[in-house]
């Protein structure tokens, strides 16, 4: 009820402010993500979306919502941002191909994006907090006189996958994401004001091994942007036990904490306290 969602805009400049300051206690996030495709012929396209929008408090003012609360009391150093950033995919083609061998399968698979990116970035400091509207465009978006930045760009993903022929039941992995990187950067400020070069997508490598057990046990382990090139580097832990139709599931992810899951019949469901809601796609060939 309190977002307004618009093409390339995350909230109405008028209301950015009010939004801010009932929001103040604490960094908020709000992740919106999206997918629809078809998979024929070991080829899939498909059209998505994720929408990342935050609104971003400074200290005094998470501390003045914390302990008064009385907008006429709000210090005179407090600001806060909304800062929000939507990637459409117009559209995405995934293929990929098996490579058989002695010693084993490889699979290689290649996913071809054509992006839209949008950006927006307003602020507010005390004046605009207290009366709770007409928040202000960032030096980006004011320089150039616009209420949202449009990018368009192209993006290649790449991955691997090795299974070893006998009896080893494991499995490596291996995706390059932005393997070759949309060509999008451009100068922003941060939450404090700060210029910075700002480059969404950027290149991570990704690596996995799988193994599973007799017991109908999986158990997993992926290290995921390795060197932290995209400042999202975290290890995840994941642990199936199969039980017929029925599958039990629990995770850890070093960022998120963890979660749990169950499968039936085909349905997966997962709950977690904080790992973003993520819809994924899965190409078999």
């Amino acid at each position: 009820d309190d977002l307004e969602v618009q093409q390339g805009s995350a909230a109405d400049i008028a209301t950015a402010a009010g939004l801010l300051r009932k929001y103040a206690r604490e960094d908020t996030r709000l992740l919106i993500t999206g997918d629809f495709g078809i998979i024929a012929s070991g080829v899939g396209i498909s059209v998505g979306g994720i929408l990342d929008a935050r609104l971003l408090p400074n200290a005094p003012l998470q501390n003045w919502a914390r302990t008064d609360g009385n907008p006429i009391n709000i210090p005179a150093n407090a600001r806060a941002d909304v800062i929000a950033v939507g990637i459409v995919s117009l559209p995405d083609i995934t293929t990929g191909v098996r490579l058989p061998s002695p010693q084993g399968d490889l699979a290689v698979g290649v996913r071809l994006r054509n992006l839209k990116l949008y950006y927006t970035h307003y602020f507010a400091e005390s004046a605009e907090l207290q009366a709770g509207q007409n928040a202000r465009r960032a030096d980006e978006l004011d320089t150039r006189n616009r209420d949202y930045l449009e990018f368009s760009a192209t993006g290649i993903d790449l991955g691997f996958l090795w299974r070893p022929t006998g009896d080893q039941t494991y499995t490596l992995a291996l995706v390059v994401e932005n393997f070759v990187e949309p060509n999008i950067r451009f100068q922003a400020t941060d939450r404090n004001g700060q210029i910075f070069n700002f480059k969404p997508l950027k290149r991570t490598y990704n690596a996995g091994v799988a193994v599973e057990l007799e017991t109908g046990s999986l158990i997993a382990v992926d290290f995921i942007d390795i060197g932290n090139n995209a400042g999202k580097g975290e290890i995840r832990l994941g642990y199936e036990q199969r039980l017929g139709r029925i599958a039990l599931r629990t995770g850890y992810a070093s960022k998120t904490g963890w979660t749990a899951g169950l499968g039936i019949g085909g349905f997966n469901l997962a709950y977690s306290d904080t790992l973003p809601v993520v819809v994924s796609r899965t190409l078999n060939f």
